[in-house]
């Protein structure tokens, strides 16, 4: 019994305590770096799809779904400072900007397609010279000033535009699943603990 307690007073047992802390919390790094890889190398990769199947933006995105459900990159950039080269981490970086502005796109164009036709008329009064092509939406008259009035429908097509920037974006922006730095990703992601250090 003695020897039991002396063992736990003893300098070699706060070492040994000490060596599994420190290999704990380096393990746990390694695993959420290992992770986090892992999760961002399927974002992009299901981004990438996205914007392949859309045709470059050509063809369309569907309108129901989002190339970034989920951002790990902007939490996570962080954790790969030391193991990617700058000009790959502004690449990935640019890759996520810009899908993430792509979803934006598709919103808003989900929304101007789900607006009821009524919020896309305006009235306006009878022999006004407001064109129905015209870009700016009159404001809505008085209806007490005793003037006649009609309903335009005005075609204000922001779609058009957010179409072209859309198509524009897709074009322009650089996959990364197959590049250098993917492959970084993808060795970080298939790494063990030990090998990282």
């Amino acid at each position: 019994m003695q020897y039991i307690i002396s063992f736990f007073d003893s300098n070699f047992f706060v070492a040994l305590v000490g060596f599994l802390a420190i290999y704990l919390y380096f393990k746990q790094r390694m695993d959420k770096k290992r992770e986090t890889a892992r999760l961002i190398l399927q974002e992009i990769r299901y981004a990438e799809l996205q914007i392949r199947n859309s045709d470059r933006g050509h063809r369309g995105y569907a309108l129901s779904s989002k190339l970034l459900p989920t951002n790990s990159w902007n939490d996570s950039i962080h954790l790969f400072l030391n193991r990617l080269e700058e000009s790959e981490i502004d690449l990935i970086s640019q890759f996520y900007s810009k899908a993430a502005y792509i979803d934006i796109l598709i919103e808003k164009i989900s929304d101007f397609k789900n607006l009821p036709a009524q919020s896309q008329s305006v009235l306006i009064p009878s022999g006004s010279s407001v064109s129905p092509i015209s870009p700016m939406v009159p404001a809505v008259p008085d209806q007490n000033s005793g003037q006649n009035f009609q309903t335009l429908q005005v075609v204000i097509d922001p779609m058009n535009t957010t179409q072209g920037i859309l198509r524009q974006i897709s074009e322009q922006i650089e996959f990364v699943y197959n590049t250098p730095a993917g492959e970084k990703l993808k060795n970080i992601a298939n790494k063990r603990w030990y090998q990282f250090i």
